[in-house]
């Protein structure tokens, strides 16, 4: 089922228009799907497969889509979510963008004053249906840009520039990542890359099978994990765009990392290694070998994301990579669309908002009555 609004922007003399579609809808998410290939490359952060993950009943998947001119402009999936406090029910709904990065999906043309457009009328949208607050984890393609809400300078990001031939790449790393790489290769650590079809439900469940022991061992956040029948409907259901990378330790997979492809660029989407074999360097080795696979393919950038917090261990692991490059902020945005109700609700949720630092939209989560007493 799609709505539209189609009132007019303020200041702005284009035709625009907003579509909300339900992506819930199995024929509303087919038509979806043909635009996201057609438009802008499948680009699976914004897959259907992907998305859904992130919305369990009552949970609704929805897409804001603006057209401008009658054409496609614009393209942001969000999870539309009810509010319960202590149990009940509210009538009120608040908005956040799934896991990885999202946000606005536009090409690199696109005006500002498009922007304005698209961020007015879903704050129409918003105040028109209930919603009280909005938190978007944006890309890092600079999508942040014009945004109505408080943006929060989140996370440095690694993006590396990849050279046009190894041998250049392989003097830019950190000498820390050359010797470590040496001592993988003495051991006879072997790459595997599987690509397109070469991705089977087996490849998948090795890199499934490592990457679940990783997040168990690391007590990461529920966040992170995902089922097995997530993996394989998201990657085989869009072969051309991942790869699985496998470090090999005698025949035996020792380190994995999923790969997402969009156009020239690499994104490292998810990994793990197996922790008895860390003396061996299985994941220097991987990673290296993948941006000499990356090179070989003419990729230009490979994104690696960054660490738990600025500056950890995770990151720095990363960094070493790409030591000259200029880190990419990830941006997330934080938004109370109708303030009032949002007083009401957090301070009805936990008694100590009434004294915390309302402007302070970074300190503390959000939305706040969402947050654990």
């Amino acid at each position: 089922m799609i709505s539209n609004t189609n009132k007019p922007c303020k200041k702005l003399k284009q035709n625009y228009r907003l579509l909300i579609q339900d992506l819930d809808d199995d024929s509303e998410a087919l038509k979806y799907k043909e635009l996201l290939q057609k438009e802008w490359g499948n680009n699976v952060y914004y897959s259907v497969e992907h998305l859904r993950h992130f919305a369990n009943a009552p949970d609704q998947l929805k897409c804001f889509l603006l057209e401008k001119e009658e054409k496609p402009a614009v393209l942001m999936p969000v999870v539309f979510r009810k509010i319960f406090i202590d149990g009940v029910i509210q009538p009120y709904f608040d908005v956040i963008s799934p896991y990885g990065y999202n946000g606005p999906l536009f090409e690199e043309d696109i005006s500002e004053e498009d922007l304005r457009a698209f961020w007015e009328l879903v704050d129409n949208w918003y105040s028109e249906n209930n919603v009280v607050a909005e938190f978007i984890r944006f890309s890092l393609n600079d999508n942040h840009i014009g945004y109505s809400g408080n943006l929060i300078t989140t996370l440095s990001n690694v993006k590396g520039k990849l050279f046009d031939n190894f041998e250049d790449q392989w003097t830019a790393f950190v000498s820390k990542v050359r010797n470590n790489f040496r001592k993988a290769v003495n051991y006879d650590l072997e790459f595997k890359i599987f690509q397109n079809r070469e991705v089977t439900k087996e490849v998948v469940k090795i890199f499934n099978d490592i990457y679940v022991s990783t997040m168990s061992r690391n007590n990461a956040d529920s966040i992170y994990f995902f089922s097995s029948e997530y993996f394989e409907n998201l990657i085989l259901s869009n072969p051309d765009n991942f790869s699985i990378a496998i470090a090999y330790y005698q025949d035996t997979p020792v380190s994995v990392e999923l790969i997402i492809n969009y156009k020239d660029t690499v994104f490292a989407f998810l990994g793990g290694t197996e922790a008895e074999y860390f003396s061996y360097r299985p994941n220097d080795f991987l990673r290296v070998k993948v941006i000499e696979w990356a090179i070989k393919t003419k990729r230009k950038h490979y994104v690696l994301g960054g660490g738990m917090k600025d500056g950890d261990g995770l990151y720095k692991s990363k960094k070493a990579l790409f030591p000259k490059d200029d880190d990419v902020i990830f941006y997330t945005g934080r938004k109370i669309v109708n303030q009032e109700i949002y007083d009401q609700l957090s301070l009805s949720s936990n008694e100590d908002y009434a004294t915390i630092d309302k402007e302070n939209l970074a300190g503390y989560f959000f939305p706040f009555y969402r947050s654990s007493k």
